[in-house]
């Protein structure tokens, strides 16, 4: 009898998952069992699997990454991968693939996970602005938009003149562009651009843009519903591109070199600096939860700290000696 590997397993729950779910996350799925999952548990066989041997080698893998210094993974791309896992182990135990049905995996613990996100400070925020103002174009806009609504790259790249309303100052996120890369059976690869809706209904949202945005704007926009912003023509332009721009963009400005996305961390933290509250917040950025805002972005400096420990002192002088 010839054995039944987790690869095999695997290849078969994802054909039985591909008319259920979005193209994207398909393709997330596919690139994450090839690049990871495969390398870690592929040759093993199902009747084999049980819960230490996977712990262990998950637990490896988890270390060996957080060992790996520049390049680790994120902890959100590890808790996919993982989630990824089980829902192979599930469809396995289901099917009776795996004889052992008490497998409970131990999720790894992300050990620094009150991290704050990486933002711009406030001198490299004007200096930011102060370029694009100087040098406007649609390209170098994309930058302040970002900035100015903590939109996402994808979002950005998708975001038509028919999204953007300056009489009443708002722009209408309900498309997200980016390169998918699929593998066939698992083994061809090709790419190919796909515009959707977000994943989540909390994503497609309408965003206030603020008098200096909506200026800029103003001076770029021309009549043509079917232009993308960020070229004026109804040709996009997609998200690597677009990073490549940007970070050539930087390397053009005296700021530390921080990617793309922590635009959208930078006008978050922001807003939570300047007193916004956070469901407002929530809501603009498309999360599904205030949870999530507030775990990204509620990370009080020393300086705040400083101010709530100081009140020890007020209140000791009310009292009476």
């Amino acid at each position: 009898m010839n054995s039944f590997t987790f690869k095999d397993l695997a290849e078969e729950w994802l054909v039985s998952q591909k008319k259920f779910i979005k193209e994207s996350t398909y393709c997330t799925y596919a690139v994450q069992l090839k690049n990871h999952l495969f390398l870690l548990f592929g040759n093993i066989d199902c009747v084999l699997m049980t819960s230490d041997i996977l712990d262990q080698k998950l637990s490896n893998w988890y270390e060996n990454n957080r060992l790996r210094g520049n390049m680790p993974l994120s902890e959100k791309t590890i808790r996919d991968i993982t989630l990824i896992f089980k829902l192979c182990l599930n469809y396995g135990m289901q099917k009776n693939y795996i004889p052992n049905q008490k497998i409970n995996l131990t999720v790894p613990v992300c050990k620094n996970k009150n991290t704050a996100a990486q933002i711009y400070n406030i001198r490299e925020q004007q200096t930011i602005v102060n370029s694009i103002l100087t040098n406007l174009t649609n390209k170098s806009n994309g930058i302040l938009i970002s900035l100015y609504t903590g939109i996402r790259i994808g979002e950005l790249c998708a975001l038509k003149w028919s999204d953007v309303d300056l009489e009443n100052g708002t722009i209408i996120i309900s498309k997200t562009l980016q390169r998918l890369y699929f593998k066939d059976e698992i083994e061809e690869k090709h790419t190919k651009i796909s515009i959707t809706p977000p994943k989540t209904c909390n994503a497609i949202r309408e965003v206030p843009i603020s008098s200096k945005l909506t200026q800029t704007l103003e001076e770029l926009y021309i009549n043509n519903p079917d232009a993308y912003v960020l070229t004026n023509t109804e040709k996009y332009i997609e998200p690597r591109t677009y990073r490549n721009f940007y970070s050539q963009f930087m390397d053009s400005l005296d700021v530390r070199k921080l990617n793309f996305h922590c635009l959208r961390h930078t006008f978050a933290t922001r807003c939570i600096e300047s007193g916004a509250d956070y469901k407002t917040v929530s809501e603009i950025l498309g999360h599904a939860s205030v949870h999530t805002t507030m775990n990204l972005y509620v990370h009080p400096s020393i300086e705040q700290k400083r101010k709530c420990v100081e009140l020890m002192d007020k209140i000791n002088e009310q009292l009476p000696t």
